[in-house]
């Protein structure tokens, strides 16, 4: 999943807000451009995804966003769910942001490139996103800026590793209560997993890391480890039949 940065331009007491999420003719921060109907292409000219906080896919959302085009301009329109506390808590939160001093809160949105091409502008090979599938918009920390794609894991800290540990647990205690529940296209989705960590946990930079005694990271890997050491016992019970 690749992120651009969004801006929230307004917010209403009922939980209604607006994003601008590009304009289509210009080339933004990454070097890409719009080609019209990137973002309206599908279900009758627009797209709705939830509203997340920090791409974290493991938490309920607080909203959801309908994404649409007019004229040169690519929008979100915010719909924030007040009936969660959640949704009311963000509501405040962005509220205040917007009506004290300059905004702070920055804004992101994922996605997939499902169709693009490449064109010249003067002395500049720029991307034309033709076809755009939108999965969140997120509240962040920190806007995703230049250079989409995914981030770095030497980037990360405990805070990002926080979703990828709790969705691990999560998913250790429903194969525990019930392992036949996984299904053959979930067990290769997971043994590509164990392959990709077990490469990252191996490699000379965790090795240095673990040395190094980072608190933060080094729990981390712990726990990624213990992780994979269940599911590891799990499957071969399973293959085993008890």
């Amino acid at each position: 999943m690749l992120t651009k940065n969004l801006t929230v331009t307004e917010m209403g007491e009922t939980g209604k807000g607006l994003a601008i999420i590009a304009r289509l003719s210009e080339v933004d921060h990454d070097g890409d451009t719009y080609a019209p109907g990137a973002f309206a292409w599908k279900d009758g000219g627009e797209q709705w995804c939830p509203l997340i906080h920090h791409h974290d896919r493991y938490q309920m959302p607080f909203g959801k966003a309908r994404v649409y085009e007019e004229g040169d301009v690519a929008y979100a329109a915010l719909h924030l769910n007040l009936e969660t506390q959640a949704g009311r808590d963000w509501h405040k939160a962005l509220l205040f942001d917007l009506r004290t001093g300059k905004s702070v809160q920055e804004y992101s949105y994922g996605f997939e490139v499902v169709e693009s091409d490449f064109t010249q502008r003067g002395e500049t090979r720029v991307r034309v996103l033709k076809r755009l599938d939108v999965h969140e918009v997120s509240t962040v920390i920190r806007g995703a800026g230049r250079g989409t794609g995914t981030l770095s894991m030497k980037a990360l800290k405990e805070a990002g590793f926080a979703p990828l540990i709790a969705g691990l647990g999560a998913l250790a205690e429903a194969l525990g209560s019930d392992p036949a529940s996984l299904s053959a296209t979930g067990r290769k989705q997971l043994e590509a997993i164990h392959t990709a960590l077990g490469k990252a946990l191996s490699s000379p930079a965790a090795s240095l890391l673990e040395a190094a005694g980072d608190d933060a990271q080094g729990k981390a890997i712990d726990a990624i480890r213990n992780q994979i050491a269940h599911h590891e016992t799990r499957a071969a019970r399973i293959r085993l039949g008890f």
